[in-house]
């Protein structure tokens, strides 16, 4: 089943730690993904969103990784993360640029809820890296609704991201 004929469900946590893990491996899946959608968009400026939205994954990653070796959740492998993730973007490349954005625009809020959840069970020092995944997504979200209204800065807003978190 593609991403075309289901919704995305917000996940509930027992935890902290079980949120915190699984926020931090879907990070690593994202690069994967964003990876594989960049490499393989042949037209330069779908490509240059999706690369942009690589280095969001991994801007978010970085930031997420001491704080998931410290909580003892960052045991996968990376690498086989990232290769889910590139396995999943087979899904994206059928939706077509316009349901991509769909998706993102419709679906994606569901990772607000998320973690949201999340960040009423984060202990106060990883509150900030819980908003940093909570602004990753709406940049995501925002991005989506300013190219489908045809906006011609619509990645100014990835890119103010960017330059959020790495000053962060």
């Amino acid at each position: 089943m593609t991403l075309a004929h289901r919704m995305i469900e917000a996940k509930v946590f027992a935890t902290f730690d079980e949120g915190f893990r699984a926020s931090y491996e879907d990070e690593l899946r994202g690069e994967g993904f964003f990876a594989s959608l960049a490499a393989l968009d042949p037209i330069p400026r779908r490509a240059e969103v999706w690369s942009k939205m690589l280095a969001i994954e991994q801007v978010t990653t970085q930031a997420l990784l001491s704080a998931a070796q410290a909580l003892g959740v960052a045991s996968r492998d990376p690498q086989a993360l990232r290769a889910e993730g590139a396995a999943e973007a087979d899904d994206w490349r059928a939706l077509g640029w316009h349901g991509a954005l769909l998706v993102m625009r419709d679906e994606f809020p569901v990772y607000l809820t998320e973690f949201g959840g999340l960040l009423a069970q984060s202990p106060p020092a990883y509150a900030p890296l819980v908003d940093l995944l909570i602004r990753h997504e709406v940049a995501f979200i925002d991005f989506a609704k300013a190219e489908l209204a045809g906006q011609a800065d619509s990645m100014d807003v990835l890119d103010d991201y960017l330059v959020w978190a790495r000053a962060t």
